[in-house]
């Protein structure tokens, strides 16, 4: 049965979760950014990566396997590269430190690539990817899921993870986005659909016995993913494997799971428009192609959106109407916050 959506602000949601996780033994600075990039996955409607992870994070925490307070260590470096340690920290701060490094050098030398290993999950990897953009960069991140939840094109059962990819491009006010797991949808968006009390179209999962299925629960009981897109999403799965795992060092879909549950390993690759036609040159070239492709459509159609437009509008709406959130999902929210002795 559909359950009941209780809409909250960003501002109040933000301030919870916040005081979850330092009470959880974050410090201030690494419980803010975990925190944001959360409420911006909800507000720009990637529900599956946003305030549900307050409650799987807070239980990783409590086992020990996301240490509140570890730092990113860069362990190899060029002027261009870099690779980094996360330590088993909160993702979230190895991604960000990822990017941040990736950003710095293409400033430098015009391109660079940053990897990283011993991740935990990261979230929405478009909220790294459009941070670049937002500074003048194209931002480019390949990840892979350590935790196997999909099956490959012409196969069964569980072999590799969700394995995103997300690329962002500065063209204006809101930068174009990319962002999109190589499986037919995230895993979190299944995890949506149990705690919403919703069916699911029978193209997402299999059952454990290979079935087609409308149940999202199936996927806790064996069931697996499918990837998107036939063989070329199967390639795009393989492709995030090699960049994401092999190139890093993390652990792949294919090994023992060993550790933390859904590790992610990362590589971001930035890029400066000032080392070929200049950014603003960049820009206007590429707002130009982008309107061309809007006029294109067919007489009576919808408007044709650009990556990004859906999330962009997405969040302008949702601060002013409040963060969805499924009751049973805010009640234990509630619960936790209560075991915290938090009061707000």
């Amino acid at each position: 049965m559909k359950k009941k959506l209780i809409h909250l602000p960003a501002g109040y949601v933000r301030e919870l979760g916040v005081r979850i996780f330092t009470a959880l033994g974050a410090p201030l600075p690494k419980a803010e950014l975990v925190v944001e990039t959360l409420v911006e996955a909800s507000l720009t409607g990637h529900d599956s990566h946003g305030v549900i992870y307050f409650l799987r994070y807070a239980e990783r925490i409590r086992k020990g396997f996301i240490r509140p307070d570890a730092e990113p260590m860069i362990v190899r470096e060029s002027t261009s590269s870099a690779l980094v340690d996360g330590c088993w920290g909160f993702g979230q701060v190895t991604a960000m430190r990822v990017m941040e490094l990736a950003a710095e050098k293409a400033l430098r030398g015009v391109v660079s690539a940053v990897g990283a290993y011993n991740c935990n999950h990261i979230g929405r990897l478009g909220y790294y990817t459009s941070w670049a953009a937002r500074r003048g960069l194209i931002g480019l991140m390949f990840v892979n899921v350590g935790h196997p939840m999909v099956s490959v094109y012409g196969g069964v059962g569980r072999v590799l993870g969700t394995n995103p990819f997300s690329a962002s491009a500065p063209t204006g006010d809101d930068p174009f986005l990319m962002d999109y797991a190589t499986s037919t949808v995230a895993d979190g968006k299944v995890s949506w659909a149990i705690a919403s009390g919703m069916r699911i179209p029978s193209h997402w999962i299999r059952d454990k016995n290979g079935r087609p299925t409308e149940d999202p629960n199936e996927l806790r009981e064996g069931g697996w993913l499918l990837p998107f897109g036939g063989h070329k999403g199967y390639c795009l799965q393989l492709l995030m494997e090699l960049m994401g795992a092999a190139l890093t060092g993390s652990r792949s879909g294919v090994d023992p799971e060993i550790g933390p549950p859904s590790t992610n390993g990362i590589l971001a690759i930035a890029i400066n428009p000032e080392g070929f036609v200049g950014l603003e040159a960049f820009m206007k070239r590429s707002r130009e192609i982008l309107r061309m492709v809007k006029e294109s459509k067919a007489e009576g159609d919808g408007e044709i959106l650009i990556p990004g437009d859906p999330e962009w509008e997405t969040r302008r709406r949702r601060l002013e109407e409040g963060i969805p959130i499924p009751e049973p999902i805010w009640n234990q929210i509630l619960k936790l916050k209560d075991e915290l002795s938090i009061s707000l």
